[in-house]
């Protein structure tokens, strides 16, 4: 085995600008592999709610934290930055860009405190962690999704980065700025609590031999983390003062959720089903893996046991709360595939430090061959996961995703109705499962929402209607109207259409209004 030891970078001025250039190529890539074709990939179900709650906050100046649905209300709240650039007040002139930037920016945020540690560890270190965090077909998938799960990433690590460095240099301002960040995670997503949980525990095994004197400068600048934390969670929650109930909403969320936990038998999987999704798949001959990553997450966990004293602090932390997240997410029935992202980004840490020290025990061209193929694997997979494969039911980041033809349906219907408001649109589904075309007819103002079909259906003239519905729907379209007023509806859409995979929806239309649109 080899000996894994840490040293900082000392006389750089050689090596400044060729670092400098690499450093500005990744932030470069990142930035713009994060925002090109933002808006192709189809708005999930997930992004389509959050893009109406956001909505709401947008038009009525409100928003209202739920604490059984919706998640935490900082990615509505940060949705408002870039509508101040845009100067866009309504949700019907939202983009995707608008929303995406700015789980985009939550991202290119990490790697900026990521990048602060080049003066505490050697630069070839930051920079391959530099490179694995951009370009990790997960982090890059999900960096380009309107969700929680990059808010949570990127705010829990940069607060841990921010306290290592107040642990290295005793600036309170790196203290203050953790516990922003913390508030800002655990205004994110309720399962902040995991990953503090996690933090904590490893803080104390890593520290047990100086508990005591690690104690006492914990609770000397206790206030100067917490006062933060709370501050920016008390506003979040609070709806900026607003709602002052909502902190009550916000601990009553931790119940709820870990009831949620077990009761959602639908996304209920098996303890390895995280890693069943980057061991091993074939998309259409494309075939996904992430087991160099895994391989050398466990060949530097290893070595990191093995030369446990000799290891750097920050790396031993990162490895213990990496395992403690992977325990608690597989142990958790409920799983999605961005809920790994945590655990994810942890084993980016360890296995780019794996790497590293590979530099150290091989001839200088078989590391630098060996590291060529690996970035070439790395690129090609994320090009394909994130532009090809988008939305693939076979990409394993893909889950219960929107089909292309909520994007035909949307057009489809704008396109007839134009800016005819007097065209009442019926949608229907079992339990409302209608999403995401919310976000894809926001444009249309005289929509009616509803998980059954109602006796005046026969009053609009256009109808999307799960075919669940559709014997009970002609039922009453031919048999309630009042004598003289029956319309013949045909159908609306050519071809088979689906909002997710195995989701059918269909369209009706009135005849003679579709005649008239052809004329």
């Amino acid at each position: 085995m080899w000996k894994l030891k840490f040293t900082a970078s000392k006389n750089m001025d050689s090596k400044n600008w060729a670092m400098f250039f690499i450093i500005a190529f990744i932030f470069c890539s990142a930035l713009i592999s994060r925002v090109y074709e933002l808006d192709y990939r189809p708005m999930h179900v997930d992004e389509a709610v959050h893009a109406v709650k956001f909505g709401e906050l947008l038009e009525k100046g409100f928003y209202k934290y739920d604490p059984i649905e919706y998640h935490g209300p900082a990615l509505s709240y940060l949705s408002i930055i870039p509508t101040i650039f845009t100067g866009k007040t309504k949700f019907s002139e939202l983009t995707e860009y608008d929303l995406r930037i700015i789980p985009v920016i939550a991202g290119m945020i990490l790697l900026l405190l990521i990048l602060t540690l080049l003066k505490e560890f050697d630069y070839k270190f930051i920079l391959l962690l530099l490179f694995l965090t951009t370009f990790s077909s997960m982090n890059l998938f999900y960096n380009r999704y309107y969700i929680q799960e990059s808010l949570l990433v990127s705010f829990s690590f940069s607060s841990i980065i921010s306290l290592y460095h107040f642990y290295k240099s005793k600036n309170i301002f790196w203290l203050i700025g953790a516990g922003i960040f913390a508030g800002l995670a655990a205004s994110s997503k309720e399962t902040w609590i995991i990953t503090f949980g996690a933090a904590i525990i490893s803080l104390i095994i890593l520290v047990r031999p100086k508990i005591k004197s690690i104690t006492n400068i914990a609770v000397k600048n206790l206030d100067l983390f917490l006062v933060p934390f709370v501050v920016v969670v008390f506003l979040f929650y609070t709806s900026f003062l607003l709602n002052v109930s909502g902190i009550n909403d916000f601990i009553g969320a931790f119940l709820n959720y870990f009831n949620k936990a077990g009761s959602f038998h639908e996304h209920n999987h098996a303890w390895y089903y995280y890693f069943s999704l980057v061991t091993f798949l074939n998309i259409e001959g494309f075939y996904f893996t992430e087991i160099i990553i895994l391989i050398l997450f466990l060949l530097g966990s290893l070595n990191i046991f093995i030369h446990w004293r000799e290891t750097n602090k920050f790396i031993r932390f990162f490895l213990l709360f990496t395992v403690f997240n992977i325990i608690i997410y597989s142990a958790i029935p409920y799983k999605t595939p961005w809920t790994m992202m945590t655990f994810w980004q942890g084993i980016i840490i360890i296995s780019a430090y794996s790497l590293f020290e590979l530099n150290k025990v091989l001839r200088k061209e078989i590391w630098y061959v060996i590291l060529a193929i690996f970035s070439l694997q790395q690129l090609y997979q994320a090009y394909q996961i994130n532009y090809i494969y988008s939305f693939h039911p076979k990409n394993p980041f893909v889950y219960a995703h929107s089909t292309n033809d909520v994007k035909i349906i949307g057009s489809q219907i704008e396109r007839i109705i134009g800016n005819d408001e007097s065209s009442p649109l019926y949608i229907t589904a079992p339990k409302d499962d209608y999403w995401s075309l919310p976000w894809y007819l926001r444009k249309i103002k005289n929509i009616s929402w509803n998980d059954k079909i109602n006796d005046d259906v026969y009053n609009f003239p256009i109808i999307i209607s799960s075919p669940k519905f559709e014997s009970e729907l002609i039922e009453k379209l031919y048999s309630n109207p009042p004598a003289g007023e029956i319309n013949l509806y045909v159908p609306l859409f050519d071809e088979y259409m689906e909002l997710r995979p195995g989701v059918e929806i269909r369209g009706y239309i009135q005849k003679n209004i579709l005649d008239r649109r052809r004329e």
